[in-house]
């Protein structure tokens, strides 16, 4: 299958996935934390079924340390997303995570000292202006306050685009599926570490019964992320980086045609502000993103 089709998978998928956290952060489990420690779990486990199969081969203590690191902030970048979750529209949320590649390059810059084009600096600044202007809670007026979903999406942004340079930094010296296995073991171990905390575990506790009768969805939605996100490193190993992040770029797009589709059709499942004046905001917004990536890209 071409690498383009593996890259397409992660947006797609991402976009269901989105909508599915949505909904068991309002109706159903209600706690970031919790959800973000059932998903780290079963990707621990899943690290250890890809061990089993790729042989646990061992990559070395400094590659397995920031493999494991890696796993880790993958978990932990989950609170703050799911913060934003639960006080902000979907279609809202999802497009600040456009400011991935606006970390990602300051951190090439600062680490492999990259020197960023003019054209790359006027696309990160065109998605740091569309975010600004997504998250602003009244466009009129002389005082502009940012919703505070910006500042989580900001949290998550960075922590996952540390965990794409830290995958990359490895995936290119060793196979695939050990790179795979090591972070994943890392991901659960970061769900271990959530559970140390006395009050994450009283709340896993207190919503033992809503976390039952969520289970076949909190599964199924766990196993879309997971595929999603081995998609995306495959096709990372397969082609250009920055091709693979363009076409995942479409992902807020996909998230604003089925918002509009679930609020109208679907709103007792998911109602988001579908207001002419909002849609037009969010729209402009993710065109303003979709050029910078452009920019910064090629």
């Amino acid at each position: 299958m071409p690498w383009y089709l593996y890259a397409a998978v992660t947006p797609t998928l991402y976009s269901f996935t989105n909508f599915v956290d949505k909904f068991l952060l309002e109706k159903k489990v209600k706690d970031p934390i919790a959800i973000s420690t059932l998903a780290g779990l079963a990707s621990g486990i899943l690290g250890i079924i890809f061990g089993l199969f790729s042989g646990f081969k061992f990559l070395g203590l400094s590659q397995t340390a920031v493999l494991i690191f890696a796993g880790v902030l993958l978990i932990f970048y989950l609170i703050p997303y799911f913060e934003a979750m639960k006080i902000e529209d979907t279609s809202r949320v999802v497009p600040l995570f456009q400011f991935i590649p606006v970390f990602t390059l300051i951190l090439s810059s600062i680490i492999l000292k990259e020197n960023l084009t003019l054209k790359q600096i006027i696309g990160l600044f065109s998605v740091v202006f569309a975010g600004i202007l997504l998250s602003a809670q009244k466009l009129e007026g002389k005082i502009f306050k940012p919703r505070k979903a910006l500042w989580f999406m900001l949290l998550a942004s960075l922590m996952y685009g540390s965990v794409g340079i830290l995958f990359r930094f490895v995936v290119r010296e060793a196979n695939f599926w050990n790179t795979l296995t090591y972070e994943y073991i890392g991901t659960g171990l970061g769900a271990l570490l959530l559970l140390l905390i006395p009050k994450v575990r009283h709340n896993l506790q207190g919503q033992k019964e809503q976390i039952k009768s969520s289970f076949g969805i909190i599964t199924g939605n766990n196993c879309l992320a997971i595929v999603a996100q081995i998609s995306e490193s495959y096709a990372v190993s397969l082609a250009a980086v920055p091709l693979v992040n363009l076409i995942g770029s479409v992902q807020p797009l996909l998230v604003l045609v089925e918002g509009l589709v679930l609020s109208i059709w679907f709103p007792k499942i998911i109602k988001e502000d579908i207001r002419k004046s909002i849609v037009a905001q969010k729209l402009v917004s993710i065109i303003i993103i979709f050029f910078g990536l452009y920019l910064v890209y090629f």
